[in-house]
């Protein structure tokens, strides 16, 4: 793979899908062993997925802006060879914490 860097917007929301993807696993966590945050996270819009899916969608968002932003509005830069194991150890490790949960709660 090429050591080359991609746009400042490739990278920031490549970082940020790796960062929302682990705060959705947390969020699922935290979800499932509170009722009193399941509830909470109902009464805001009927269900607790869509609120748990807004929050994360707003997360990614937010962190993919606020990271093309840093730095003085360059953004950050990351080469290729590097954002992309970056990305998969972000999904991968949130899929393992959702995953174990799952099979550890039960």
């Amino acid at each position: 793979m090429e050591n080359r860097t991609v746009s400042k917007y490739t990278t920031s929301f490549g970082l940020a899908l790796a960062l929302s993807s682990l705060l959705n696993a947390v969020l699922v966590v935290v979800k499932e062993k509170s009722p009193a945050v399941q509830a909470a996270m109902k009464s805001l819009t009927g269900h607790h997925w869509i609120t748990h899916a807004a929050i994360v969608l707003a997360l990614f968002a937010g962190f993919g802006f606020l990271l093309a932003g840093g730095r003085g509005g360059r953004g950050w830069t990351l080469p290729v060879n590097r954002l992309i194991p970056t990305l998969l150890a972000g999904v991968v490790v949130s899929g393992a914490i959702i995953v174990g949960f799952y099979l550890l709660a039960d």
